[in-house]
């Protein structure tokens, strides 16, 4: 483990020194081609790797990021997930079918050097509202007068195995199923089958589907407490409980404990912050009064707590957070740091 730190260490100079070479945050350079760390030493930058990815396979706080691959053609460093910090273990791309050669071999240059996992993520309410957006637009069309738009769990299973086949089509680690399960007993009959119905819809493909990929991460994000039928968190690799919205420690706090009931296993707990906003006039967004809520976040999950463990983090809008006149991620930086005190990032 010594070495391990000692190489992690090593990061904040090799971040210095491809800074220098790779740091515009306006356009990249063309012709010039200044050599980083890994030219000037590569024997020293390999075992500086080799060092992240034992790093990635020892017991430590998890951290995942969510990115924004919309641009397809990126003109700055912050949308290039290779600059991401080197100590994030899952990227989280938010536009999973729009994949570039370019994001491919950034995709494998992470996750082959460094012990990134690439993810994206499923979930079920934007599924809906995909769904009444569109049944909307049909209705609206006088010539659908009187016509029927095609039931909802049909237009699910079509959208959950569409999305699913992603992942075989561009070889992602595994996926992350967002499933907001209703507490039924304050429902109604109707209400209470319905929400049955749903359940056994969503998390039976997630459930048959990990069958079929063993070797593939299934990471589940929502109200694990109201799931039904909870074996299937057994096989997540980890819980991600929404707590973005939160505005302090005692509602993180009260979220997780919410969520720790029996049949839910309590040491996968991810907790979730939300990024500032690109534009610095919102001081609401992202904070906690006026301190970044990812800071109260990564002290929440350092910390020791009775009756649950939290496994890791997750920052949602990660590229945000790139751009920094002295060091690239400097905020994210300092959460890897928090969650994990030996890294040094």
């Amino acid at each position: 483990m010594k070495n391990i730190i000692k190489y992690i260490a090593y990061s904040t100079v090799c971040a210095v020194a491809l800074l220098m070479s790779s740091c515009d945050t306006d356009v990249e350079p063309v012709d010039i081609n200044q050599p980083g760390i890994e030219r000037q030493n590569p024997e020293l930058y390999q075992r500086y790797l080799a060092s992240i990815r034992a790093y990635k396979a020892s017991n430590h706080k998890i951290m995942m990021v969510w990115f924004d691959n919309s641009q397809a053609v990126p003109f700055t460093q912050a949308q290039h997930i290779n600059a991401i910090p080197d100590s994030v273990d899952y990227v989280v791309l938010t536009q999973p079918s729009m994949m570039t050669e370019q994001l491919l071999q950034e995709i494998d240059e992470v996750r082959n050097q460094k012990g990134m996992k690439v993810m994206f993520q499923i979930s079920c309410d934007d599924i809906k509202a995909a769904y009444e957006a569109q049944k909307k637009a049909f209705m609206a069309k006088s010539e659908n007068a009187g016509k029927k738009f095609r039931d909802f769990n049909g237009f699910l299973v079509d959208s959950v195995n569409t999305q699913l086949h992603l992942v075989d089509k561009y070889n992602y680690d595994g996926v992350i199923m967002g499933f907001n399960a209703k507490l039924t007993h304050y429902l109604n009959d109707q209400e209470k089958a319905e929400a049955i119905a749903l359940e056994n819809v969503f998390l039976g493909i997630s459930k048959d589907w990990k069958a079929r990929h063993p070797k593939k991460e299934l990471i589940m994000m929502g109200r694990p407490q109201h799931v039904a039928d909870k074996s299937l968190l057994e096989q997540a690799r980890y819980l991600i409980i929404p707590s973005q919205d939160e505005k302090s420690v005692s509602g993180v706090d009260y979220l997780v404990r919410k969520a720790a009931v029996e049949g839910v296993p309590t040491d996968k707990f991810i907790i979730m912050a939300n990024n500032k906003s690109i534009d610095e006039t919102d001081t609401k967004t992202g904070y906690w009064g006026k301190t970044l809520a990812m800071y109260g976040i990564a002290k929440f999950v350092a910390a020791d707590h009775t009756g649950y463990t939290c496994a890791g983090m997750g920052l949602l809008n990660a590229n945000v957070d790139y751009y920094n006149a002295s060091f690239t991620y400097p905020n994210l930086r300092k959460v890897i740091s928090t969650i994990n005190p030996t890294v040094k990032e």
